[in-house]
């Protein structure tokens, strides 16, 4: 397995969560836009059509630029969750006393997606119920969600032999 990768990228673009939002997004700013054609104030009613516009588009721009990345090559584990975590956080085979692809309930055991846990147990993940578990040693477990589990499952065997 010399010199072999595995990388997987997340994000929410496509999924159920941003057309959740988006169809959450449209009815609000059709009843403000209402509101504002028929109110008789217009600058307060501007005003108040920028704020809610302006968050959503925050909200909506946040969920599109959520991203995490997966990378195991020859020596690490590494992963970030952009924005949040910028720089790749590795994780060296040497100290990674096992790992697995798991299946799990994400709301059940870690209170849902996205990055969670706390000073023993951490969990990144963006959709799915399916991830790998790193024990990197002093109590301390890493979940890293993937959609790509059959193909990590037969990739970790083949690392951790190694």
């Amino acid at each position: 397995m010399a010199n072999r990768i595995f990388k997987e990228s997340q994000t929410y673009i496509g999924t159920w969560v941003m057309y959740f939002i988006i169809l959450t997004e449209v009815p609000i700013l059709i009843l403000l836009i209402v509101l504002y054609a028929t109110s008789e104030d217009k600058q307060e009613m501007a005003i108040a059509l920028g704020v809610v516009l302006g968050t959503m588009a925050l909200i909506l721009s946040l969920i599109l630029n959520l991203k995490l990345e997966t990378r195991i090559d020859d020596d690490n584990i590494s992963f970030r969750y952009l924005p949040f975590i910028r720089t790749w956080r590795q994780y060296p085979k040497a100290i990674i006393t096992s790992a697995e692809v798991i299946k799990y309930s994400p709301i059940s055991d870690y209170g849902g997606w996205g990055i969670k846990g706390n000073k023993t147990t951490k969990a990144y993940s963006v959709l799915g119920d399916e991830g790998i578990l790193l024990d990197v040693g002093e109590k301390k477990k890493i979940l890293i969600g993937t959609m790509k589990s059959k193909e990590l499952t037969g990739f970790i065997e083949n690392w951790m032999e190694e």
